[in-house]
């Protein structure tokens, strides 16, 4: 028999012993959520509960072996023993159990195909062949922006065009063509007898309003539990309303705090309205926290006091008192990313694994100038959320533009730049590749197309001129410029249709821009790129981890949630940079935004940096100031720096009339910021 008081505090053990009915369980970060969750369940089947008549809910396998591992352990079971929780896992792996049962009731074969993102992409890109659009010279959205509008929409519950208008609005005014998409979509995937990952719950949603199918799974499971409940959509949170609709046994754990995913469709309001959800529903806190030093949850708790939506929490620990967080006003880009290197090698040299640092960022551009400074240093580090910023395929694109300049022997450049086009395969580009050797003068690369290409190919060797003429006619010829140029033609064009994230890797493209603004040479430039690149080969890429050893930790804060580091910094704290300026114009943008500073600071155990440059703009040729979430922040709970400035350093704004001053004068407050710099 288990001892679960015990084995758990008293927040826990009350869900664990008072978990029926319908239950909502608020766990903070670092709470020991996963624990509860577990031991509720073994409670269960102690209390004779039969494990099939028990539903567990992830939004990961992993999560759900990790579950179902711990209770076979806490029972003496092994996990894949007959009856050990034969109903837990992922939404989607519940509808396709249920699905492979009743597909018939929805007119499919119980032997339906279930498509992968390629299937799916495939399948619309032949919809959209038979729509043509009078565009008026606006390209048409691609497959891959299509399938996140109808997959936004079918999460969500809500239209297509009301998705549109709410978040894809720069694609309405293929309103129509897309409805239209959609709806051949659909019809094509029904004679193929396939769904896709959404068509899974979908489908299942409409199965349970088959009274006979709901009352038999509602009946059946007596307990249900659901974790990451802040994460749900429309579509899961009425999955689980039908689910538990006979026994009414259902504890929904999250923290609405840390809701950071409205962009896939998560909706808070599933959390924030369950009391009106389910009558009569009891609300649990977990607030003790077991990961951070109380300074650091200080700090967390006054972040996330400013949102109005939302439970009240007060996290508190049960580990010693550490250090209060620090926060580092940097000059620029530059100067932060000198600071945090120099702080991760002091941890280094100091016996912290490199593992057990972390630096955190809003958006993945925001690392650029560090990972250059890391590399440079020879500090190894491990990408999470994307891949490093040299690597990317918009920045790979970017910088073979500039070598076809620079070098017009490039083979592999003229490659990569000539089969985006359309029409222009390998055997085409190497037409192309050829007759541009033989021509010695910049002015006539416009004409070897015409001269080697068929009709089909001609329609992108013109798309093509079109941003090597833009390069052409660039009026600032260094590797900026140049880049600059290639941003505002037509491959401007192509990551707007192309990409749902365009936005991101526009701005990549712009952080490019400032790391060239280095340099007045582009082949300097370019091999300064290439070593960035190389890295990876000598060891500091994210393969082979085992051989090379555990790295510190890049990472955006979305793919940090449920993680945590010794030593955190949160880098680019700055106006206009987080929050992220779309957010500010969303409904309900800016709390979540601040539900994402709250997931980043709890991700740290001991010691936690906040930092920013002080120069922004993407030349940092304007004061830009601290982020508003830092001005509204106690100032008790944080440790605030001078900016650290060699004596010599000085930079004056012309129109401002600023100067710094060194280290030794009075620091500059961040919630005055403007006006401090008037002062001095």
């Amino acid at each position: 028999m288990i001892n679960f008081a015990l084995e758990l505090n008293q927040e826990q053990l009350e869900v664990v012993h008072h978990g029926d009915g319908p239950c909502l369980v608020l766990a903070g970060a670092g709470s020991g959520k996963t624990r509860t969750i577990v031991y509720r369940v073994a409670y269960l089947l102690e209390q004779g509960i039969k494990p099939e008549h028990i539903l567990l809910v992830t939004f990961t396998n992993k999560a759900a072996q990790e579950m179902k591992a711990r209770i076979g352990k806490l029972l003496g079971k092994n996990e894949d023993e007959p009856g050990a929780l034969p109903w837990s896992g992922t939404f989607h792996h519940i509808a396709y159990r249920i699905l492979k049962m009743y597909a018939p009731l929805l007119g499919y074969g119980n032997n339906f195909t279930v498509l992968d993102s390629d299937d799916s992409q495939a399948i619309l890109k032949l919809c959209s062949k038979e729509v043509r659009p009078d565009s008026g010279g606006k390209k048409f959205p691609s497959a891959r922006v299509l399938s996140a509008i109808i997959s936004y929409a079918q999460n969500a519950e809500l239209a297509v065009e009301d998705v549109i208008n709410a978040r894809f609005s720069q694609w309405a005014v293929f309103q129509e063509e897309i409805k239209q998409i959609a709806g051949d979509y659909r019809r094509r995937k029904k004679e193929a007898n396939a769904m896709d990952f959404d068509d899974l719950l979908g489908n299942l949603l409409i199965l349970l309003h088959d009274e006979k199918v709901r009352k038999k799974y509602a009946d059946q499971f007596a307990y249900i539990l659901v974790d990451e409940y802040q994460d749900t959509n429309r579509l899961q949170a009425s999955i689980i309303k039908e689910f538990s609709s006979a026994h009414k046994n259902i504890v929904a754990v999250g923290d609405d705090a840390q809701s950071i995913y409205s962009f896939r469709a998560a909706d808070i309001q599933n959390i924030l309205n369950f009391q009106n959800d389910y009558s009569g529903a009891k609300i649990f806190k977990l607030e003790t926290n077991y990961r951070s030093t109380q300074e650091i949850l200080n700090l967390a708790n006054s972040v996330i006091a400013n949102n109005r939506e939302q439970y009240e929490k007060k996290l508190h620990t049960v580990l010693q008192n550490g250090q209060k967080p620090q926060l580092y006003p940097e000059l620029d880009q530059q100067g932060e990313a000198d600071f945090v290197a120099t702080k991760i090698q002091g941890y280094l040299s100091e016996g912290v694994r490199p593992d057990d640092i972390a630096v955190l960022f809003r958006a993945a551009y925001h690392s650029q100038m560090l990972e250059v400074e890391l590399v440079r240093r020879g500090i190894d580090y491990d990408y999470r959320g994307g891949v490093r910023f040299f690597e990317r395929a918009h920045i790979k694109d970017v910088l073979a533009y500039l070598r076809v300049w620079n070098n017009r022997a490039d083979t592999a450049a003229w490659l990569r730049v000539l089969m985006h086009e359309e029409g222009i395969g390998p055997a085409a580009a190497q037409k192309v590749i050829e007759k541009v050797r033989q021509i010695s003068e910049v002015g006539q690369v416009s004409e070897a197309g015409l001269e080697v290409l068929g009709s089909k190919a001609q329609v992108g060797w013109n798309n093509f001129v079109r941003i090597w003429d833009a390069m052409a006619k660039a009026v600032d010829p260094t590797p900026a410029g140049l880049i600059e140029a290639v941003l505002d033609s037509p491959y401007r064009e192509y990551l707007e249709s192309e990409f749902v994230d365009s936005r991101e890797r526009l701005a990549d493209i712009k952080q490019l821009v400032v790391f060239a603004e280095r340099y007045d040479n582009t082949e300097q430039f370019l091999a300064e790129t290439t070593l960035q690149e190389s890295f990876r080969a000598a060891g500091g890429g994210t393969e082979d981890k085992k051989e090379s050893g555990p790295r510190v930790v890049l990472s955006t804060i979305h793919q940090a949630k449920g993680l945590e580091w010794t030593a955190v910094f949160i880098i680019n704290l700055g106006a206009g940079a987080f929050p992220n300026d779309r957010a500010l114009h969303e409904a309900n943008g800016l709390e979540e935004e601040r539900r994402l500073f709250y997931v980043a600071i709890t991700r740290a155990k001991k010691y936690l940096y906040l930092t920013y440059p002080m120069a922004g703009g993407f030349m940092g040729d304007t004061l830009a100031g601290p982020s508003l979430f830092l001005n509204e922040i106690d100032s008790d709970f944080l440790e605030d720096h001078s900016l650290l400035l060699n004596n010599s350093t000085v930079l004056n704004d012309p129109s401002a009339g600023v100067e710094y001053v060194p280290e030794d004068q009075p620091r500059i407050r961040p919630g005055s910021f403007l006006r401090d710099l008037e002062d001095l």
